[in-house]
This record gives structure tokens, sequence and C-alpha cells, in this order.
């Protein structure tokens, strides 16, 4: 359910993993997904642009995909309660 070019650019940078997620966990139907990477990263701007480039500086990304979309406030509320 998530936008193919989106999910492209969390490949390629090695967030999301295709076929990883399931739909069931002990028989109860998964609410979302979350993904974690670490990597090391540097951000460059030249002239108003922002460039990713290979680094030092450790970062650690988490991406979180619901199972079913309730809007954008519902979507935070849910996040910050851990639901």
């Amino acid at each position: 359910k998530i936008n193919p070019r989106t999910r492209a650019v969390l490949a390629g940078m090695g967030i999301y993993q295709d076929g990883i997620a399931k739909q069931q966990v002990n028989g109860e139907d998964v609410t979302a997904h979350i993904y974690e990477y670490t990597t090391q990263m540097t951000l460059e701007i030249k002239k108003g642009i922002v460039q990713v480039k290979k680094g030092n500086t450790p970062v650690q990304i988490l991406f979180c995909l619901k199972e079913k979309n309730q809007k954008k406030i519902n979507s935070h509320r849910w996040f910050f309660q851990a639901r």
C-alpha cells in the first residue's frame, strides 16, 4: 500500500526491504511495520542544494508503515501513543 516511488527511495537507502513484512503474526493482524537502519552519512550544502554523501556521522533511521490510513491527525496520535 506504499507509493512505489517512495518504496524505491527507502529501499535504495537501505531502510525498506520488500517481502519482509507479514500480514499476520500468531494469528493476529499486524497494525504496523517498523524498519530500522543505521548508516553513516554527511550532508553537504552547496549553492542551496543538499547532497547526501558517505561520511562518518552515524544516523539511525526509523520508518513506521501503518497498515491502515486514518488521516494525518489520527496518524500522529496513533504513533505517539504507540498503538
